[in-house]
C-alpha cells in the first residue's frame, strides 16, 4: 500500500510540479517603490557626486513617522538596494525601520529618509536581515552640496533627512533596519532579491533602478 501511495505521489509531482512563489504585487508595495523613486529623485542633485559613485547600498525609506511624549518612537517602511562586486545594482528590496527613544520630547513629524552605505561591511549587516544604525555601525549626518572630497575618514553610513522641505543632513542613530520577506516574496517571487534571482521585476523597480543607475554611474540588473 505505501508503495502505491508513493508512485501516487511522484506521479503528482510530475503532473503539477514543484510548488514555486508567484510574485503578486499588491498596490501598497507598488506604492512604496514609486514613492521611493520620488524621494531619491528628490535628493540625489542635493548629494555629493563622490558620495553617489562610492555607494556600497543605498536605503530609501519615504514618509517614515516619528511621533513621542515623553517615550518616542518612530516606524516606516522602505527600499535597500545594494552594488555587487562587480559594480552592478541590485533590484530595490523591501526593508522597514523602527526605533524608540526616551526623554525630554513632545510632537510629531514624517519625514523622508535616504541612508548612504560606504562600506561592505554595513551592507553586510542589513543584508542579514537586521542593523541597529548607530550600534552595529556608524551613522553620520552626510555632507551636502557639491564641494565636498573623499577622504579615508568616512563612517559606515551618511544620513540624509527631509522634515520640512529640503534634504539636509541628519542623524538618525538608533534606528533599526529589517527585511520585509513578505513584501519581497509578494513583489519578486522571493524573499531576498539582493541574494536571490527575482522571477520577475515589476516596472517600478525598474524605474527606481535607472535612477540609481543614473545618479552613481553604474549600471543596475533592473534598468534595461
Amino acid at each position: 500500500m505505501k508503495y502505491f501511495l508513493l508512485r501516487v505521489l511522484i506521479g503528482l509531482f510530475v503532473i503539477v510540479g514543484p510548488v514555486v512563489a508567484k510574485a503578486a504585487p499588491s498596490p501598497g508595495e507598488i506604492d512604496r517603490v514609486e514613492a521611493a523613486t520620488r524621494v531619491f529623485n528628490g535628493v540625489m542633485g542635493q548629494i555629493p557626486a563622490p558620495v553617489l559613485a562610492n555607494a556600497r547600498g543605498i536605503a530609501i525609506i519615504p514618509g517614515e513617522l516619528k511621533a513621542g511624549f515623553i517615550f518616542g518612537g518612530e516606524l516606516g517602511q522602505g527600499v535597500l538596494m545594494t552594488r555587487s562586486p562587480k559594480g552592478s545594482w541590485s533590484p530595490p528590496a523591501f526593508i522597514s525601520v523602527a526605533g524608540g527613544s526616551f526623554g525630554l520630547q513632545i510632537g510629531g513629524e514624517a519625514r523622508d529618509i535616504v541612508l548612504i552605505f560606504n562600506t561592505a561591511r554595513s551592507v553586510d549587516l542589513v543584508e542579514n536581515g537586521r542593523l541597529k544604525l548607530g550600534g552595529d555601525a556608524s551613522v553620520t549626518a552626510g555632507p551636502v552640496g557639491g564641494d565636498f572630497a573623499v577622504t579615508t575618514d568616512i563612517p559606515e553610513v551618511y544620513s540624509y533627512v527631509r522634515s520640512f522641505g529640503a534634504f539636509i543632513g541628519a542623524t538618525v542613530e538608533g534606528s533599526v533596519l529589517s527585511f520585509d520577506f513578505n513584501a519581497n516574496s509578494d513583489f519578486y517571487g522571493v524573499s531576498d532579491p539582493l541574494r536571490a534571482q527575482a522571477r520577475v521585476i515589476p516596472e517600478p523597480a525598474g524605474r527606481l533602478g535607472c535612477s540609481v543607475a543614473s545618479a552613481t554611474g553604474a549600471p543596475s540588473k533592473v534598468c534595461g
